[in-house]
């Protein structure tokens, strides 16, 4: 296994608990007041369905959270070289 997270592990975790947040009593409330409603419902119409699609990913084992594998120069899949 290799040692390189990628940013987009870092991404989906993060994701993950913003659709937590998102659950929690008097987000709707709060945000529609924020948003107004017709951006509130275009925002939750695009916002539940990724939810719903990270939550997919986490219940088949959590799969985008495993380290990379390691390629024949040592480094990670994502590995550029660079920085």
């Amino acid at each position: 296994m290799g040692t390189i997270r990628t940013g987009a592990r870092s991404f989906l975790n993060l994701l993950a608990k913003a659709c937590k947040l998102t659950r929690t009593p008097g987000f709707t409330t709060g945000l529609k007041a924020i948003l107004g409603a017709e951006v509130y419902n275009d925002f939750i119409g695009v916002w539940e369905p990724l939810c719903t699609f990270v939550d997919s990913l986490i219940a088949l084992d959590n799969w985008y959270n495993q380290l990379d594998p390691v390629d024949d120069d040592g480094q990670g899949e994502d590995y550029t070289g660079l920085g």
